[in-house]
């Protein structure tokens, strides 16, 4: 619990020295940006390279038949 407080006051000191000079709130959210990007440019190469290596079926799923030891024949 003790831990907990410690680590409550380090993120309002850091924080609080973050947003005191503009130009680091400026970089933070230039940086956020940045990465958005990088994660939406990530998961467009995944789809694609996924699509190329995978062959994708547009048949509809019609559900999966057991055979099974007491069905009649």
């Amino acid at each position: 619990m003790f831990k907990n407080f410690i680590i409550i006051i380090l993120i309002i000191l850091l924080g609080s020295l973050l947003f005191n000079n503009e130009k680091n709130v400026e970089l933070l959210v230039g940086n956020m940006a940045d990465t958005k990007n990088k994660v939406v440019d990530g998961v467009k190469y995944l789809n694609k390279t996924f699509d190329k290596e995978f062959e994708v079926h547009d048949e509809p799923f019609t559900g999966i038949k057991e055979d099974t030891f007491f069905e009649e024949k």
